[in-house]
């Protein structure tokens, strides 16, 4: 596959694939890009689904405060995860 590059392109990539495999880890990027947005569509279904079915949490300060607790628990779990991932 023939495929022009600018210099930036290249010397970004560069650093992760060689320029032969430039094109299958362009296609890789983009099926892994789909894949998330699928997901992501598909968790607003269910949630607009639990909505109409009154389901859900009820927001209250002292529900706000655990959900902010929970996230602040799992952040550093999950940066590392995506670091880890990003490699």
């Amino acid at each position: 596959m023939q495929t022009q590059t600018t210099s930036g392109r290249v010397e970004f990539v560069g650093q992760v694939v060689s320029r032969d495999d430039m094109p299958a880890e362009a296609l890789a990027m983009q099926e892994d890009r789909e894949r998330r947005r699928i997901e992501f569509r598909s968790s607003l279904v269910r949630a607009r689904a639990a909505h109409s079915r009154m389901e859900g949490r009820e927001m209250a300060q002292q529900s706000m405060r655990q959900l902010a607790a929970g996230f602040v628990e799992r952040r550093p779990a999950r940066m590392m995860a995506d670091l880890a991932g990003a490699r």
